[in-house]
């Protein structure tokens, strides 16, 4: 009985795959014959530099690599589980995955917005919808689609969604990205002081008040003539 319990017990550990060794640590052999090596792309993950093996139970191992992901994240990850396509990146290709099963337009996610996305938001709210294109309206995410589609990725912070003309409808014929933002609104009204019609700058300039406190004074019901007196320091 102890015979054959023997002969078997030996068969399975001769059948074993064979052992590496790695820095002194016993090591599985590879299921693959793919050679890790610095600079190979495994998904999302491009291998930088050999990290300390993976220990089990104090004695086998596995190699670990230092791995980028593309969205900049540094992660360890084992050889095994880089041959294998177990793992692809630092985690974020899964998130993207859960994030597009409920999302829409992919404009918004959770409380991160794409800036595209901000300013139809702005478009929709500040405007009535006569005034903008009725595709851009549309529910279920088809109007931040069709938006995105006709007007494009916004080319820098700096830029803007305008009109090119203020008095046609917000279309992807009158509307577009630029970084030279017009005056908003209408231009203030003028104040008459002495016979002598100005604007409210022409005035704050000419009189010497700032511009804000003499807001401020008319706002108030100050009359012109006492609104442009200068400041009084004590």
């Amino acid at each position: 009985m102890f015979n054959a319990v023997h002969s078997r017990v030996m068969g399975l550990m001769s059948s074993r795959r064979p052992l590496l060794r790695h820095g002194g640590v016993l090591l599985a052999e590879p299921t693959s014959s793919i050679v890790v090596d610095i600079g190979m792309n495994f998904g999302r993950l491009s291998v930088c530099a050999e990290d300390k093996p993976y220990l089990w139970r104090g004695r086998f191992s596995r190699r670990r690599w230092i791995c980028k992901c593309e969205c900049g994240k540094l992660t360890a990850v084992r050889e095994d589980m880089l041959k294998s396509g177990r793992t692809s990146s630092c985690g974020c290709f899964r998130n993207d995955q859960t994030a597009d099963r409920f999302t829409l337009h992919g404009g918004k996610r959770s409380t991160m917005r794409l800036p595209e996305y901000q300013a139809w938001q702005a478009l929709l709210h500040r405007n009535s919808s006569e005034l903008i294109c009725a595709n851009w309206c549309l529910p279920n995410g088809e109007g931040f689609s069709n938006f995105f589609r006709d007007i494009g990725k916004r080319p820098t912070p700096k830029h803007r969604l305008v009109r090119v003309n203020a008095k046609e409808p917000f279309s992807p014929a009158n509307c577009l990205w630029s970084d030279q933002i017009p005056r908003r609104g209408v231009p203030r009204r003028s104040i008459r002081i002495s016979n002598v019609e100005m604007t409210l700058r022409e005035a704050a300039a000419q009189f010497g008040v700032p511009y804000a406190v003499l807001c401020r004074r008319l706002q108030r019901g100050w009359c012109a003539e006492r609104a442009v007196q200068p400041l009084v320091v004590a």
